[in-house]
């Protein structure tokens, strides 16, 4: 087992589900909102991972309505990033 799994407080889940979802960040001063498309990978108590096309960075926000919940929204900030080959790879935490 690595070290960073033996830090997480909850267990990860694999979990697979595409999903249209909006990043919030700004950029010189102004909110941008942009629509995207990903991959929920995996799934916790606390967050989800992810893969998009998307290059995702710390900081950004996520939101996305529940698939299951007609008009509830779940958010999430990004924690870290990863670029792989022609994706990246994140994960993000629930807010």
């Amino acid at each position: 087992m690595q070290d960073f799994e033996k830090k997480r407080k909850f267990e990860r889940m694999p979990y697979d589900d595409t999903i249209n979802f909006s990043v919030l960040f700004t950029e010189s001063e102004d909110l941008k909102k942009i629509e995207v498309e990903g991959k929920i990978i995996n799934t916790s108590q606390a967050g989800i991972g992810i893969v998009t096309n998307f290059p995702l960075e710390a900081g950004h926000v996520l939101q996305w309505a529940d698939k299951h919940q007609k008009g509830k929204l779940h958010m999430a900030s990004v924690r870290w990033s990863q670029e792989l080959e022609d994706y990246f790879r994140a994960g993000a935490m629930f807010i």
